[in-house]
């Protein structure tokens, strides 16, 4: 009787040792990713094929990904997280691009010239909306039109 009692004694200490392990180590990892990113924000017109997590790039190298996705005055809003040793220029832009002609979104930011740079948590002063296929596609037709009446 006295050694089950040991024994129930011993499981319960384990398993609060091993559950304070694994809370630490949750914890941890989400400390060590939110330090090593920087949060900037883009505002847009249209952000067709975005969503949480689709990749910041530069370079054609991916060095982030979207975090959230929100409006505010009736605009998409982007809220991104960038490595933090990438320095961005405060005259940046930022533009929704697809891979291929139908292939899946991407932010691409292209690094302006000064010698300013963007802070955690300031904005894109410039940024490009998502190009819609069905849209272009309608440009061509009228301008096919237009040419075929000459």
């Amino acid at each position: 009787m006295e050694t089950e009692k040991k024994i129930r004694i011993k499981k319960f200490v384990f398993g609060i040792i091993a559950f304070t392990i694994l809370l630490n180590l949750v914890f941890t990892e989400k400390n060590a990713a939110g330090g090593d990113v920087n949060n900037y924000f883009a505002t847009f017109n249209k952000i067709d094929g975005v969503s949480i997590g689709t990749d910041v790039v530069i370079s054609g190298i991916k060095v982030g990904e979207v975090k959230e996705i929100f409006t505010e005055n009736n605009y998409p809003q982007i809220s991104m997280n960038v490595n933090k040793n990438i320095e961005i220029s405060d005259d940046s832009s930022i533009s929704v691009q697809t891979d291929g002609l139908f292939g899946k979104k991407f932010l691409l930011i292209e690094i302006g010239g000064n010698n300013v740079h963007l802070k955690n948590g300031e904005k894109f002063s410039f940024s490009e909306d998502s190009i819609v296929i069905e849209e272009l596609l309608e440009k061509i037709i009228l301008i096919g039109e237009k040419n075929k009446g000459l």
